[in-house]
C-alpha cells in the first residue's frame, strides 16, 4: 500500500509578518504557485526588489519547481503595476506554462485587455494577470479586466485556467443581467456576480463570454466559485436563496435564504 508523507515545507523567499503566503495555491505537475496575497514589497514584474516594503498588501505569488523529488522556488512575480492593498495573488490557477493571477482590490478603471493600468479611479474593481513560462523563464503575458469594469466588483476574486481558456469571476459584479452575454449596464442587482471567460488564440487574449445565473438576485455572489475543464464551465453562488432541490428545480422560490446554488454551463 502507498502511503502518504511529507515532501517539503515550503515558505516565502521573503519571509515577513502578515503576508499570509499559503492563502491560495496551485498545482500542476511538478510546478507549485502559492499566492500571498499581503505581502507588501513595492517590486513590479519578475524577481524584483523583495526588500522594499512600501506597499503593504499588494501581494505576491511565489512559483516552485520539483526536480528529482527536491522543490526551488523558480519565480517571485508581482504584478506590473503593483499598488498596495491590490491583493495580487488572493487567487491563482496553474496549467502547464501558463500562471493566472487575481487581484481582488486592484484599482484601475481599465476595461477589456491590457487597458491603462494607471487610472486607479475604480477601487476593489478588481483585475487578472496572465504569466507564461519560456524555457523556466515566467514573463507577464496580459493585463486583463472585465469588459464592464466597475468599483467594488472584485474581479479576480476566484479564477479558473484550463488550457487557452480562462474563467474569472466578480462576485460583487452588480447587473441584472442573466445568461450569456446580457446587459452589463444594468446595475441593479447589486452583489449579484458574474463570470467572464477569456480564450487565448496565438499567444492573445479575447474575453469569449460574459456569464450570469439564469435567476440573477442581488447578493447571490455568484462565481464566488468557479472550475473549468476544456468545454465546461461551474459556478458556484452560495448565497442564492431559492428552495429548490436537485436539479432544474424552481429558481423562483427565494424562501430559502443563503442556501446556494451551482450552476453549470457548456461551451456547444
Amino acid at each position: 500500500n502507498e502511503v502518504w508523507s511529507q515532501q517539503a515545507y515550503v515558505k516565502a523567499s521573503n519571509t515577513e509578518a502578515n503576508d499570509e503566503f499559503g492563502f491560495s495555491v496551485a498545482l500542476d505537475g511538478d510546478t507549485l504557485a502559492v499566492g500571498a496575497w499581503l505581502e507588501a514589497s513595492a517590486a513590479t514584474g519578475i524577481d524584483g526588489n523583495q526588500t522594499d516594503n512600501n506597499a503593504a498588501g499588494s501581494g505576491a505569488v511565489y512559483v516552485f519547481t520539483r526536480t528529482n523529488e527536491v522543490w526551488s522556488q523558480q519565480a517571485y512575480v508581482k504584478a506590473s503595476n503593483t499598488e498596495a492593498n491590490d491583493e495580487f495573488g488572493f487567487s491563482v490557477a496553474l496549467d502547464g506554462d501558463t500562471l493566472a493571477v487575481g487581484a481582488t482590490f486592484e484599482a484601475s478603471n481599465a476595461t477589456g485587455i491590457d487597458g491603462n493600468q494607471t487610472n486607479n479611479s475604480a477601487g476593489a474593481s478588481g483585475a487578472a494577470y496572465v504569466f507564461t513560462r519560456t524555457n523556466g523563464v515566467w514573463s507577464q503575458q496580459a493585463y486583463l479586466k472585465a469588459s464592464n469594469t466597475g468599483t467594488g466588483d472584485l474581479f479576480g476574486g476566484r479564477i479558473a485556467l484550463a488550457g487557452n481558456t480562462l474563467a474569472v469571476g466578480a462576485f460583487f459584479e452588480s447587473s441584472a443581467a442573466t445568461g450569456i452575454n446580457g446587459n452589463q449596464t444594468d446595475n441593479n442587482a447589486g452583489g449579484s456576480g458574474a463570470v467572464y471567460v477569456f480564450t487565448r488564440t496565438n499567444g492573445v487574449w479575447s474575453q469569449q463570454a460574459y456569464v450570469k445565473a439564469s435567476n440573477t438576485g442581488a447578493g447571490d455572489l455568484f462565481g464566488g466559485r468557479v472550475a473549468l475543464t476544456d468545454d465546461t464551465l461551474a459556478v458556484g453562488a452560495f448565497v442564492e436563496a431559492s428552495a429548490a432541490t436537485g436539479v432544474n428545480g424552481n429558481q423562483g422560490d427565494n424562501s430559502a435564504p443563503v442556501s446556494g446554488a451551482a450552476y453549470v454551463f457548456s461551451l456547444q
